[in-house]
């Protein structure tokens, strides 16, 4: 895997990847001061958005999170693997629908990735260990890396709920708790060496919580939302090869 490790840790936490383009003026250019800024301007937002990655040789790989990309279609060139319900465990048992193998070997076929998204965890906020979470989740990224040499991994955080599924607390699901394991997650990532996004930061309000409205149950985002974090994902992903 061709990762620049280092340089992507300033991205964490970060909303927006920054480009910056740098250049020099002769003595004509000042004279033409007004029209080469304007030329400089549209340069630089044509430069950034050529920088987009548009996510059309990834994958996504993890629980009902991962349905609505595959819905909504928001990113219809990334392909879904996922089973409702899945964790850290399960992943090495249970197959998508009309599939006969376990979903994380949907990962071992003839297809090469460049980057590969993860979504783990809300499943496993009820277990009582969280380091068998952790364990489960750091041979996930070492079967992937197995699987998928080239590519780079990304471990997604863990998405905020709303305040009052929060407070019902049910199987452990409350932000508090999603909060401290998105610490640990991303001292996981930087420990196997591989990329973690917050998308959190963008799906949350002022007070940590999903927005009223934001999901008609509580924890699964509508179509705008998804739209955000499509955005976010292809903002934020390492653009060098």
């Amino acid at each position: 895997m061709k990762m620049l490790y280092r340089r992507f840790l300033s991205l964490i936490g970060a909303g927006v990847v920054a480009f910056s383009v740098a250049g020099c003026q002769s003595n004509q250019d000042i004279k033409n001061s007004s029209s080469s800024e304007d030329n400089t301007s549209v340069s630089s937002s044509e430069q950034k958005q050529d920088k987009k990655n548009d996510l059309s040789n990834a994958a996504m790989l993890g629980n009902s999170y991962m349905y609505g990309f595959d819905t909504y279609a928001v990113l219809p060139n990334t392909d879904c693997f996922y089973v409702v319900g899945l964790n850290v465990r399960t992943a090495f048992e249970k197959s998508m629908i009309n599939s006969d193998i376990p979903v994380i070997e949907e990962l071992n076929k003839d297809k090469q990735y460049d980057e590969v998204f993860l979504m783990f965890g809300e499943n496993e906020l009820g277990w009582p260990n969280e380091q068998a979470f952790l364990d489960g989740y750091g041979e996930i990224i070492d079967t992937v890396k197995e699987y998928q040499p080239e590519a780079d991994i990304y471990v997604q955080s863990m998405l905020p709920v709303s305040a009052e599924v929060s407070a019902k607390n049910k199987d452990g699901v409350n932000n508090e708790n999603i909060k401290k394991r998105n610490e640990h997650l991303k001292e996981l990532a930087e420990e196997k060496e591989v990329y973690y996004l917050d998308v959190a930061e963008i799906m949350q309000d002022e007070n940590g919580n999903l927005p009223d409205g934001a999901a008609t149950d509580g924890i699964h985002p509508s179509i705008s939302y998804y739209k955000k974090w499509a955005e976010y994902l292809m903002e934020n992903v390492e653009q060098e090869k």
